[in-house]
């Protein structure tokens, strides 16, 4: 035919079928092999676009979390304080009060010893002059009814008996 009297001798009949051929197993090969691995790849970056934008999420929500959390902080540690102040006040007032109340009843308790001495004062004062009285009268009594110098003899011992016997 008209392709057979081709110099070289060059089959034309046989490259068209080896480049069928060719085509074919480049085609078989595409769907066979390059197909689903390309599938595969693209579903792999997918996943892993999809891990990395959650990874990107949950620290954007930690963070916020984190700043929460530290905001919240702050505020309780302001309060906190502000709690302690307050205490502090509070406490130094009921001392204030606790020591004013202590003094009120130590200057009480002061004023009664001080009117109890008075009177305790008064009684042996009483007490002493009464002595004092009846042993002058029993002096003057053996004075009067003895001689002097027995008498007075006798009102030195008398006196010296009460002397010793505590009280003056």
């Amino acid at each position: 035919m008209f392709l057979a009297n081709i110099p070289l001798n060059i089959d034309w009949q046989q490259i068209l079928l080896h480049l069928l051929n060719f085509v074919i197993l480049v085609g078989g090969l595409y769907f066979i092999l390059f197909n689903p691995v390309k599938k595969f790849m693209d579903k792999r970056k997918a996943h892993y676009e999809e891990m990395d934008k959650k990874a990107v999420d949950t620290l954007s929500s930690v963070k916020d979390k984190e700043r929460e959390i530290n905001e919240k902080l702050a505020n309780l540690n302001q309060e906190l304080e502000n709690k302690k102040v307050a205490a502090s006040k509070e406490i130094a007032s009921l001392k204030e009060a606790q020591l004013a109340e202590a003094q009120k009843q130590a200057e009480e308790i002061i004023s009664k010893a001080t009117i109890a001495a008075e009177k305790e004062k008064e009684k042996i004062i009483t007490s002493a002059n009464k002595e004092i009285r009846n042993l002058v009268s029993e002096g003057m009594k053996k004075v009067m009814s003895s001689s002097e110098d027995e008498a007075i003899d006798d009102f030195v011992k008398t006196f010296e008996g009460s002397k010793k016997d505590g009280s003056n």
